[in-house]
């Protein structure tokens, strides 16, 4: 009886949430005996069952034909403690139509703790839209999700309505940061909104717009079979732990023994992120250092990067349907709730668990300690020993 009340649970979860497979079948066998575990279908078996069910949940779960049609039903509007979820809906006459969810006290949450983090996820967004736009608060050196929005581009002015409709739903907003990716609409939006903000783009995302170019100049190989242009190609990435008075000293020495054939890397470095030299000075580059020099935030305590944040994590398939999703952010709200009512009543989470990233971490902090700009080059090295691409 007990491997059958595990099944049909297996089974109801598979229809009425977005769990991964392995964390949903898990879920339903913990705690079971293990005279009945050998009676339960292999994991293969079902994980083929789950994928059955999803299929015919698709079928009974029909996306809406047009933005224009999307009716949310009144049960989802709300979170599962009966609070006004569907905080903002921009009306099915605009063409550009928005949803944002989220609670009131959620709002209080980025009011109170002032260090945000953005992302947009576009492999989970529903169809007709074009991604999950999520903002993030800082609590107790964790990123815990407090508003999703549903987006239907990544236009600047659509992402200025977005703040600017959370600024009216809560005008005493003032973030001191705010992490994102280098999505430049974001970060024009951000500091058009909140004045005053430092915004701050992720340090993962900078190293995957430097292996980008890599892979488009066709120098994978050499990165991979060339110790030096390895080496000078990770020290730009290092750049990002010089104090920031002194990175462009740093880039101009690194070039000056970087090998030729990473120059076209170099000058994408140079005109994106550091500033052309123009005669006397240097012109703005697309990024200033102030938004990617983490120096300062790892001395702070702060994250480097916002990729524990995707919200992708924790959705099993691609473009799900509309109301499945808002479901999904239903549950995800209600585990955050519980997250920030135990840090209410006093519990506080350890430090990174996986023991690579806290060796690593201690190691950039020995580095940087160490810190002297008399001898920036060895300090630039033995940072990239540090990083992957």
């Amino acid at each position: 009886m007990k491997q059958k009340k595990s099944v049909s649970n297996m089974k109801r979860r598979a229809a009425d949430t977005l769990e991964k497979p392995r964390q949903l079948i898990q879920g339903s066998t913990r705690g079971i005996n293990l005279e009945a575990s050998v009676h339960l279908p292999s994991y293969n078996a079902s994980q083929r069952t789950v994928e059955r069910i999803r299929q015919r949940r698709e079928v009974s779960c029909p996306n809406p034909g047009s933005v224009a049609d999307i009716n949310i039903p009144v049960a989802i509007q709300v979170t599962s403690r009966n609070l006004n979820f569907l905080l903002w809906d921009s009306g099915q006459n605009d063409p550009h139509r928005i949803f944002m969810f989220g609670t009131k006290e959620n709002l209080e949450v980025l009011e109170e703790h002032r260090h945000w983090h953005v992302d947009g996820t576009f492999k989970v967004a529903p169809q007709l839209f074009l991604q999950v736009f999520t903002i993030h608060a800082l609590v107790d050196n964790r990123s815990i999700p407090l508003i999703y929005v549903l987006l239907q581009d990544k236009r600047e002015e659509t992402y200025v309505r977005v703040f600017q409709k959370l600024m009216e739903l809560k005008p005493t907003l003032n973030p001191i940061s705010c992490l994102s990716d280098f999505e430049k609409a974001i970060q024009n939006a951000v500091c058009q909104v909140f004045h005053g903000v430092q915004m701050m783009g992720c340090l993962f995302h900078l190293g995957q717009c430097l292996w980008r170019k890599i892979q488009e100049l066709h120098l994978v190989e050499e990165y991979r079979n060339d110790e030096n242009v390895r080496m000078h190609l990770k020290m730009l990435l290092a750049l990002s732990f010089v104090q920031e008075g002194d990175v462009i000293t740093a880039f101009e020495e690194l070039t000056e023994s970087c090998p030729r054939e990473i120059d076209a890397v170099i000058d994408y470095w140079e005109d994106t992120y550091i500033g052309r030299q123009r005669r006397n000075r240097r012109a703005d580059p697309k990024f200033p250092i102030h938004v990617w020099n983490v120096h300062d935030r790892v001395h702070q305590g702060l994250p480097r990067t916002n990729n524990s944040v995707t919200f992708q994590h924790t959705v099993d398939c691609h473009h799900p349907c509309i109301f499945k999703l808002i479901d999904h952010f239903r549950k995800e709200q209600d585990r955050v709730e519980i997250e920030l009512e135990r840090f209410r009543a006093g519990f506080r989470n350890p430090e990174a668990s996986k023991k690579k990233y806290v060796q690593l971490n201690r190691r950039l902090k020995t580095l940087m300690g160490n810190y002297n700009n008399d001898d920036l080059l060895p300090y630039l090295r033995g940072i990239s020993n540090n990083l992957t691409l």
